[in-house]
């Protein structure tokens, strides 16, 4: 069972929107009333005569007016649609928006729904519903079939979430007879956190404050929270990413020097960090 992914960035801009540009439009119809009264060709070879300003202003509304057209598209598509009119494709599939809920959260609840009702039973189906059981504090969920018709499902609660309150309602929601498959034998099961120390040390540019290190570990912490997910893998070289902020010279990273492999069913959280200041 393939967990169907579709990341809605990468897609091509739709050919429905239309690029606009109005010195095009200006020409065009400029030419165009040319064409049908050209005795006043000549007015028009200055845009500061009367006759070339309203046609700019006209111009200028009709571009005004294909603007529209671009946002009403876009408002009926996914990957582009934002607010309400984000909340009317979701409640065409059934989904509506949490409160304080933000419109790239909604967009990939509504892509999920729209993936799992199209094979009941499949990692997406799974994965669906296990987020929409406690949509509001579920980071992530991995579905694995290892086989024999067994499907472990792992769930990532967020980090101010109460873990076994969020397992007991996506275990209540995936063991319903309308969710799981008949022949599907279900295992649910909390992420398991793979702790990793950091420790480095920081060689700051000459004039650059100490105080940089506090707010580099502070950083690296919240970022690191936000990245983590099922399965990502920690890298020495984003670990440096993240630590080479505004007049640091130089790192040393003596742990984790390799990268830390992380299975589906984990995630990785730091244990420790220790970041030393070093001269010279």
């Amino acid at each position: 069972m393939a967990n169907q992914t579709i990341d809605l960035t990468t897609l091509p801009a739709p050919n429905i929107l239309e690029p606009l540009d109005f010195e095009s439009l200006f020409q065009a119809r400029k030419q165009r009333f040319i064409e049908l009264a050209p005795e006043y060709s000549d007015a028009l070879t200055l845009e500061s005569s009367p006759l070339a300003i309203c046609l700019q202003v006209e111009s200028y509304r009709e571009l005004l007016l294909r603007q529209r057209v671009n946002e009403a598209a876009a408002a009926n598509l996914l990957a582009t649609s934002k607010g309400a009119d984000l909340e009317h494709l979701g409640a065409f599939y059934g989904v509506s928006r949490l409160p304080n809920e933000q419109d790239e959260t909604l967009r990939m609840r509504i892509r999920n729904s729209t993936i799992a009702s199209s094979t009941a039973g499949s990692a997406a189906h799974y994965r669906h519903q296990a987020i929409e059981a406690a949509p509001g504090l579920i980071k992530d969920v991995s579905v694995q079939s290892p086989g024999d018709g067994l499907v472990v499902v792992t769930v990532l609660a967020k980090l101010d979430a109460d873990a076994e309150q969020v397992l007991a309602q996506v275990k209540n929601r995936l063991f319903d007879d309308s969710v799981k498959m008949l022949t599907d034998t279900l295992e649910v099961n909390l992420a398991e956190p793979v702790l990793v120390e950091v420790n480095a040390e920081l060689y700051l540019n000459t004039h650059a404050s100490e105080l940089i290190v506090d707010k580099l570990k502070h950083t690296l912490q919240e970022k690191w929270l936000q990245a983590t997910t099922l399965g990502w893998d920690l890298t020495p070289s984003w670990l440096h990413a993240q630590l080479h902020g505004t007049g640091v010279r130089h790192i040393e990273l003596l742990t984790p020097t390799q990268l830390i492999d992380v299975a589906a069913h984990q995630y990785v959280i730091p244990s420790a960090i220790s970041l030393v200041l070093k001269r010279g």
